[in-house]
């Protein structure tokens, strides 16, 4: 990902920009994509737009399953009033895990389990014994063990393969606790804190806390308030979101700082509120700014790289994104909204908690 244009930073209305730099804009083209299935259409939007070579394209913004899966409705179904359609409420953190969309909804308080290959859909946390409270992030490892951070339980949640309640993972003898957001890497889960302002590192094997690094602060190292947390694949870096310190702090697998980007500010490069984020398989980070209403992307060195979405609610749009993930690849014909004379490297999923359709589907690439 080479050659991205530099862009401001549309701020909040009543705030100046103290530089003067070229603005992107949101273009919509029409449309030049193919059809993912019959009645089922890409709504191209491009990052930065034309006459720049775009990075970045929006495909389709959705609150349905079927909105993004087609499916075939059987004789049977058709006779019972048609199919079920499965359908967010209000979204928050977001995963992806072999062609599964992981959805945490605060409206109806569990996790949606979205095939994308199918078109099949289950619930999760909403049955049995533990319900979840507020789920407001979620995270899956290699073997399809389901985690889910749950402000209003206190606690993280584990659920198997099957959506079956397995454990639990939280400080022992300790009140107050607010885990926001999640990530599992290998046998290590490292969950963000808020109301201590730490990261605490889990094993999976045993649910045993193995280590914590952060702490209350501005200083470096420290967080107030760190609401995302992802892991670099090629690096096994920890990257960290500082809300309310308006920065991003990256960590090695030992917990040594490495890096900080981003501060307060209303410069090119600045951060209003950054709360989840997502690392691509070429490290640029993805940081969802709900105060700014961009999703901010940075390569490894934490230089910005460019900006997409924008405050407003209309196609390709994030007016208010919370979370984010990274997909290598897509099923079809998900896959098959990519517009023609565009090469897509992988996808990004962006959650909105406010807009008429609260997820969006992006392809990161360039174009041909």
């Amino acid at each position: 990902m080479n050659h991205y244009r530099a862009v401001p930073l549309p701020l909040p209305s009543g705030r100046k920009l103290v530089w003067a730099v070229a603005l992107f804009g949101l273009i919509a083209l029409p449309s030049l994509s193919g059809c993912a299935a019959p009645g089922i259409q890409a709504d191209p939007v491009y990052f930065p737009p034309p006459p720049t070579t775009p990075h970045v394209v929006h495909l389709k913004s959705f609150n349905r399953l079927d909105q993004i899966v087609p499916r075939r409705v059987g004789l049977l179904e058709a006779l019972r009033g048609g199919p079920a359609r499965p359908f967010v409420g209000k979204p928050a953190g977001i995963a992806f895990r072999d062609g599964h969309l992981f959805l945490c909804d605060t409206e109806l308080n569990l996790v949606h389990d979205w095939d994308l290959a199918t078109g099949k859909a289950r619930r999760i946390g909403n049955r049995g014994d533990v319900l979840l409270s507020k789920p407001v992030a979620v995270a899956v490892d290699d073997g399809g063990q389901v985690y889910v951070a749950d402000t209003g339980r206190g606690e993280v949640v584990e659920y198997d393969a099957t959506g079956k309640y397995v454990g639990r993972f939280r400080r022992s003898g300790e009140d107050g606790y607010r885990p926001v957001a999640l990530i599992v890497s290998d046998d290590r889960l490292y969950v963000a804190d808020i109301g201590a302002h730490r990261i605490d590192v889990f094993s999976t094997d045993d649910g045993a806390r193995v280590g914590e690094f952060g702490g209350t602060g501005s200083d470096p190292g420290r967080f107030y308030f760190p609401m995302g947390v992802a892991t670099n694949g090629a690096s096994s870096d920890i990257v960290v979101s500082d809300t309310m310190n308006s920065r991003v702090q990256v960590f090695s697998p030992s917990f040594n700082l490495l890096r900080t980007f981003g501060q307060a500010g209303n410069r090119y490069g600045d951060m209003g509120k950054p709360r989840h984020l997502a690392v691509g398989p070429d490290g640029v980070v993805f940081v969802a700014d709900v105060e700014f209403a961009h999703v901010h992307l940075f390569n490894e060195r934490g230089q910005l790289l460019m900006l997409l979405g924008g405050p407003e609610d209309k196609t390709g749009g994030t007016p208010m994104p919370v979370g984010v993930t990274v997909a290598t690849s897509l099923p079809e014909p998900v896959a098959a909204l990519v517009p023609d004379g565009f090469r897509a490297d992988y996808f990004l999923f962006v959650t909105n908690s406010v807009a008429k359709k609260r997820i969006s589907l992006y392809a990161v690439g360039t174009a041909r």
